[in-house]
């Protein structure tokens, strides 16, 4: 088995040695992995195109003219594991999900990308980012493939607390699902103006596909998702900023050559150790977690993390047992484009079930006139990971993705 290692990079080579591997990799090397490999990340989880090798290109539908060939955005962080199953060169990789980080770039590269059940997965061994949502995740070209890593590496492990300690019970897909046992909410709150036409029309066409099989799809309201966005941002750069204060150059991170001062080398290793987009979100969280500023930014947030988490409650409790959303907004932009344009929205679909924890998974569905993959996102109630595997699975041999 051939897997592809998510790997945190820094903006310059890690030179310290690694003391023992993430618990993930230690599972699937007793399983008998005899490979794998790191593959190009952006810095600490963050951003999209800020990467140590150069900015991971998508290998669909790359654009020809005069200047040479332009290429397109693979989405992020983990970009470069998505990149790599999908110009098959391994059967699988591992990713970090925080906000989307896995799906997003999925949905642009035309793959599975699956984050499991906040808890199902350890993340000993995982460069943390946002510690009450980051989940490893798994990218695949189809589910069967998520599923035999996800019955390596799931479990209890007594290195990470946040891990549940019921037994892990293997993952079976095999088994088909009645479409009465299936409901499918789809939440209004989603469709927003920034929508693309296109990624609008295979939503509903996606919807059609469920009601044509006797399933049943009901419109819901998750007043609070408005309020998603701003809420992760806060959250994000809150925690960004604590858990980057370990990196100093005198533990972990980039050691400068300037010790003049203390104060001058933290200085100099966070310059150089940092990249533009982690030294933002440090400065931003920073600012948040102010003592003037806590209670109006940092506590509020948390106050309406538990209200859009309370929206996904009440839905389950409604019936419905599987979401139905778009994965992006839109299909994956030329990098020029994407480096010029605002990407405050990129996250908008994915994010809110990383607040809430629940599992989430992106189903590449068809492709746009400009052969560009649009995928979909399917949720489902925490620790239903089999319940939204199969209907993944389900859903997978309806659409017959023309993967490259």
């Amino acid at each position: 088995m051939l897997i592809y290692l998510f790997c945190c990079f820094s903006t310059h080579p890690i030179t310290t040695k690694i003391r023992s591997a993430p618990a993930l990799i230690d599972h699937l090397v007793f399983a008998g992995l005899t490979e794998y490999f790191r593959s190009n990340m952006t810095p600490k989880n963050c951003g999209t195109v800020e990467s140590i090798f150069g900015t991971t290109l998508n290998p669909h539908a790359p654009v020809k003219d005069s200047e040479g060939i332009k290429w397109r955005t693979c989405g992020g962080s983990s970009g470069g594991s998505a990149v790599a199953v999908a110009a098959n060169t391994c059967l699988a990789a591992i990713g970090s999900d925080t906000g989307g980080s896995v799906r997003n770039p999925a949905s642009y590269c035309g793959i599975i990308g699956y984050k499991p059940t906040y808890g199902l997965v350890s993340r000993y061994g995982l460069i943390p980012l946002v510690n009450s949502m980051d989940v490893p995740g798994i990218l695949s070209k189809d589910v069967d493939g998520v599923v035999s890593v996800l019955n390596v590496i799931g479990g209890h492990d007594p290195k990470d607390s946040t891990t549940v300690k019921d037994e892990f019970q293997p993952v079976d897909v095999s088994v088909s699902i009645h479409p009465r046992k299936i409901h499918v909410g789809v939440p209004r709150e989603f469709d927003i103006p920034q929508l693309s036409g296109e990624v609008r029309e295979v939503w509903k066409s996606v919807m059609d596909t469920f009601k044509k099989n006797d399933i049943k799809v009901s419109q819901v309201s998750m007043p609070h998702t408005a309020f998603s966005l701003p809420t992760y941002s806060v959250l994000n750069c809150c925690e960004v900023a604590s858990n980057m204060s370990r990196y100093s150059g005198l533990f972990f991170g980039l050691r400068s050559e300037e010790e003049f001062s203390a104060e001058q080398l933290f200085a100099e290793n966070r310059k150089h150790g940092f990249g533009k987009i982690v030294r933002q979100r440090i400065l931003a969280g920073n600012f948040f977690l102010l003592r003037r500023n806590y209670m109006k930014y940092f506590a509020q947030a948390l106050k309406v993390r538990r209200l859009i988490v309370e929206d996904f409650k009440n839905v389950w409790r409604s019936g419905v047992n599987i979401l139905l959303t778009p994965t992006t907004l839109t299909t994956a932009s030329l990098l020029d484009d994407f480096l010029s344009q605002d990407n405050s929205l990129q996250d908008f679909c994915t994010q809110p079930s990383n607040m809430s924890g629940c599992p989430a998974i992106s189903i590449p569905i068809t492709l746009s006139k400009d052969s560009l993959p649009i995928s979909m996102q399917l949720l489902a109630p925490n620790f239903s990971d089999e319940h939204l595997l199969r209907v993944s699975k389900w859903l997978e041999s309806k659409v017959q993705f023309p993967f490259i």
